[in-house]
């Protein structure tokens, strides 16, 4: 098997469901292996916690919950690497739970073959959850972070 056949087997895995493909054949092995995870633009489903004792109205927790799903976006990793939250160990996070984010805004770095990859927000709002620990490997793909935007 010649690298031509990889990469065919790679683009025909894209443009499917499939996340994971093994061919063993006389001259070889080869095993590819990709993340599922929701694309950047589809919204997170965030399911708030219910409170001890608080009593319950079923019609306010669904419509509180469908707008609040409708207004989280995921920041996904745009490669394989190491995660870290600062520029370097003694610096403080790029954002915080809790943050206001703007667009361009870098969010994290993605270390890469010894390069350093900002990974900027692509959306105005607030930081709901950070999805990885510091020094952490991540996938191409891999949520990083949910943002609840602003309207």
């Amino acid at each position: 098997m010649d690298i031509k056949d990889v990469k065919a087997i790679y683009k025909f895995l894209r443009e499917t469901d499939i996340t994971e493909f093994e061919l063993e054949g006389a001259d070889g092995k080869v095993r590819i292996k990709r993340g599922s995870v929701a694309p950047a633009m589809e919204a997170v489903e965030v399911k708030p916690q219910p409170q001890v004792g608080a009593p319950k109205d079923e019609k306010k927790e669904t419509a509180s919950e469908k707008a609040r799903s409708e207004n989280i976006r995921i920041v996904t990793s745009p490669m394989v690497g190491t995660f870290y939250r600062s520029p370097s160990p003694e610096a403080p996070a790029f954002v915080e739970l809790g943050s206001i984010v703007k667009s361009s805004q870098t969010m994290c770095i993605i270390e890469a073959m010894k390069l350093m990859n900002e990974v900027e927000s692509e959306y105005n709002g607030k930081v709901v959850s950070i999805l990885v620990e510091n020094g952490q490997p991540v996938e191409y793909g891999e949520p990083l972070f949910h943002i609840e935007v602003s309207k």
